[in-house]
């Protein structure tokens, strides 16, 4: 953490900072004081949980329970919109043998171009970048590049209709 903070007091840092006791309007500045300097100007609700600090963010919404794990790079464009419980997961495990088919860690970044719009409970998975001008339908899983402005649904997401 930015601060240097013990793991038991990080993680009381981390509840508060997301709690409702901090507003809206006041979560992203607090949040930069304890370390996500790269998030600015974005309304982000009580409830989101983010693991990590290497996340870019500005002018956007978060709404209840977005998950972001920035074991790698998340990218957030301007404008992009989270729908509640919707996700950013950047770390995956290689296949193991058949002792231990999780293996090895590994983590890729994850980028959300300008003015996308991340419906509820969708999940956008390592190394994918969502062009920009998106929407991924709720509950979506998005495993590969999108191409922009396109309506992205179901499990694997793919394109079921462009937009202007």
């Amino acid at each position: 953490m930015g601060l240097g903070l013990n793991v038991a007091l990080h993680d009381v840092v981390h509840r508060v900072a997301f709690s409702a006791a901090v507003p809206i309007q006041h979560r992203t500045a607090f949040l930069r004081r304890l370390g996500w300097t790269g998030i600015t100007r974005s309304d982000i609700r009580d409830g989101c949980l983010f693991i990590g600090f290497d996340i870019t963010m500005d002018r956007s919404y978060l709404n209840r329970q977005v998950l972001i794990d920035a074991s790698a790079p998340v990218r957030i464009g301007a404008h992009v919109q989270f729908g509640p419980r919707s996700s950013i997961i950047t770390s995956t495990h290689r296949i193991g043998d058949a002792t231990m088919r999780g293996g090895d860690p590994e983590a890729q970044p994850v980028a959300v171009g300008d003015g996308c719009w991340i419906g509820a409970g969708a999940m956008i998975l390592p190394g994918v970048i969502v062009a920009p001008g998106c929407i991924i339908a709720a509950g979506a899983v998005v495993t590969r590049d999108t191409e922009p402005n396109g309506i992205y649904a179901g499990t694997p997401a793919r394109r079921v209709r462009d937009l202007d």
